[in-house]
């Protein structure tokens, strides 16, 4: 109840004072609340962003290019109809070239890991840049990017990273550091590396292969598109001892 003032009326101050008082606390909490929340929309659309500007400032942003249709993911994926038993949700024709090797043996396309697989898709020379999509393209790579498909006087992968050639070239490395994670990976933290896993005369076995040392979306800004930095032969030596 109110109390009656001097003139007979009941009082509001006193009917005000019987509420309980607001805890300052609770307003800041709630703000606390709302800035956590508009800080983790902030990161996820600045990580959204980095991202878009890895693959959009990389050599794999096709965009110019008139035959891309002005896109930058199109040329390799697509969210529907892509080619079965692919991953990554491919949207690019791929190669069927067998390669040479410096063990100095043939080795076919569909030996190497997918990944690799993939990227040869283009590198190799043998499938135009534009056959995406169900079309047959006519753009093909251009002579820097082009390994074509002697592979002998480019990095060892698969299992001629293990067997090395005879005779044994004086830069043939012969130490390597110990693979972890069931032999899957080499190096650990922000320094490590991941074998893929190849066809081995039937066998699967985790060896080098592309994205063991490059990532095609340019993750990291890293010149030709490592997936480590280099500087100071660092990503060299993850698997080397020098």
């Amino acid at each position: 109840m109110g109390m009656t003032n001097p003139n007979g009326q009941i009082g509001r101050g006193c009917t005000r004072s019987m509420r309980p008082a607001r805890d300052p606390n609770v307003k800041g909490k709630a703000m606390n609340r709302r800035t956590l929340c508009l800080g983790l929309v902030a990161l996820v659309a600045m990580a959204g962003s980095q991202a878009n500007a890895q693959i959009s400032l990389s050599r794999h942003n096709f965009s110019s290019f008139g035959w891309s249709g002005g896109e930058i993911c199109k040329p390799c994926h697509t969210p529907h109809h892509a080619i079965a038993d692919v991953p990554r949700l491919w949207n690019h024709a791929l190669t069927t070239a067998t390669y040479q090797m410096h063990g100095g043996t043939g080795t076919a396309a569909a030996n190497f890991d997918i990944d690799s697989r993939l990227c040869l898709s283009c590198h190799d020379g043998t499938v135009a840049l534009d056959s995406f999509g169900g079309q047959t393209g006519t753009n093909f790579i251009g002579p820097a990017g082009n390994l074509g498909t002697d592979l002998r006087n480019d990095h060892p992968v698969g299992t001629d990273a293990l067997y090395p050639p005879n005779p044994v070239p004086s830069w043939w490395a012969g130490s390597f550091n110990p693979t972890t994670s069931n032999g899957t990976r080499v190096g650990s933290g922000a320094t490590e590396l991941k074998l893929k896993a190849w066809d081995d005369q039937g066998t699967t076995r985790y060896l080098v292969g592309c994205t063991t040392c490059h990532t095609p979306h340019n993750k990291g800004n890293y010149p030709h598109m490592t997936r480590i930095s280099n500087a100071s032969s660092q990503m060299c030596l993850v698997c080397h001892i020098k």
